[in-house]
């Protein structure tokens, strides 16, 4: 096995822990490499990458490896490290299972987006958690209409909308009041952010749809961006084409946990009767 080792070069804790995982691979005899700056090409050559950070750097390589087919496997040294497998102090009988086979291959959905501006493709892009089109920094809604395979189903005249997979329906779309929805079940969830209306819900497109998203008004600075870390400005009149990404994110599944269980030991679903299941 061939294992590519992504640290958050940010974080003095995941350097650490990069050195001591390179030197238990190296006593067992495994072919590894440090990647400091990954990207699809040199993770292409990996039997799996092993992710050292947080949400956000796993987020990142997911999206990279998923191009080139190449399973991630997330250790938690961040915060919440919500899509993280296990944290730092249960990394090295995670690795023996990994060595061992001892394992499954989850199957996440990305979606892919493509602006268009004046009929003209100008940028596309692939997202693990969400696309989001939102106001600039100045206090004005902006007005947007949704279109599901070509249908016009919704306006929303609000701050934004989210455009997210099941995987991102518990990062900002959560926040904004869109549903919980288990990651394997496929679907795309379009959210307004702060509409200005009380009708204004949340729509589930099934995962076949293609889902346009057209900025009637900006009035101000618009920003589009790919999974909260990067953006492309945007203007009056563009539009957004979002759609099941070919090619899905492999995560390696290790610690048995149930999406629920993760959902309640980091944020604290409530459990009225303490977890108690009478059969």
């Amino acid at each position: 096995m061939n294992i590519g080792i992504v640290p958050h070069t940010g974080k003095p804790v995941a350097m650490t822990l990069t050195d001591e995982v390179a030197m238990y691979l190296q006593e067992k005899n495994v072919s590894y490499q440090i990647i400091l700056e990954p990207s699809s090409e040199n993770l292409s050559k990996f039997d799996v990458a092993i992710i050292l950070g947080g949400d956000g750097t796993l987020l990142n390589a997911a999206r990279l490896a998923s191009v080139v087919h190449v399973p991630v496997f997330g250790v938690n040294v961040g915060h919440l490290g919500f899509l993280t497998e296990v944290e730092t102090d249960g990394i090295f009988p995670a690795i023996d299972k990994l060595l061992a086979g001892n394992y499954k291959m989850e199957k996440r959905m990305l979606v892919s987006a493509t602006v268009r501006r004046d009929q003209e493709e100008i940028s596309t892009h692939l997202a693990l958690n969400d696309f989001v089109i939102t106001r600039g920094t100045f206090a004005r809604i902006i007005d947007l209409s949704i279109f599901i395979d070509k249908q016009h189903v919704t306006d929303y005249v609000a701050d934004g909308v989210i455009v997210s997979t099941p995987t991102g329906s518990t990062a900002y779309s959560l926040s904004a009041g869109g549903p919980i929805i288990e990651p394997l079940l496929e679907s795309i969830c379009i959210t307004p952010i702060c509409p200005h209306s009380l009708s204004s819900r949340s729509v589930l497109a099934r995962p076949q749809s293609e889902v346009d998203v057209r900025l009637n008004d900006a009035r101000e600075d618009v920003m589009f961006t790919i999974d909260g870390q990067y953006g492309v400005p945007l203007r009056t009149g563009d539009q957004v084409t979002i759609k099941k990404a070919e090619k899905p994110a492999l995560f390696v599944k290790i610690s048995g946990r149930g999406f629920f269980q993760v959902l309640h030991s980091r944020m604290k679903m409530p459990q009225t009767w303490g977890g108690i299941h009478e059969k």
